[in-house]
């Protein structure tokens, strides 16, 4: 398998450990950032294949995050992970563009299918 990098947004410095060992064990290279100012540099300094966005968090929370990286790159995948149980929210994200809304916690097998089928829809 090509090694996709993949930017995780998560301001749980736990959640973004499981996620880095859990892709790592899979064979993709991440890097996490805790905010999404933090993605947004990220992504301006590095080439990243799918993004892994967090909704709750300060600062900035993840549909505005959302919506700055589709401004910027209109085709990165965005796959939502959060805590949030809402058809609302969830029907939003993709709205706002993203690929995918994956609730916490986290089934680890329709992540990494999601990611797969991600990644290979815009190589």
């Amino acid at each position: 398998m090509s090694k996709y990098n993949i930017l995780i947004v998560d301001d749980e410095p736990n959640v973004c450990n499981f996620l880095t060992e859990f892709l790592d064990f899979k064979g993709f290279t991440s890097r996490s950032t805790l905010s999404g100012k933090e993605a947004l540099s990220a992504l301006n300094s590095e080439h990243f294949d799918l993004v892994l966005l967090d909704l709750i968090m300060p600062e900035m929370n993840g549909f505005e995050t959302l919506e700055r990286i589709r401004k910027d790159q209109p085709k990165l995948p965005i796959i939502i992970l959060t805590g949030v149980k809402d058809k609302n929210v969830a029907n939003d994200s993709m709205e706002m563009g993203a690929v995918d809304f994956i609730p916490k916690p986290i089934d680890l097998e329709r992540l990494e299918n999601s990611i797969l089928i991600n990644v290979q829809n815009i190589g």
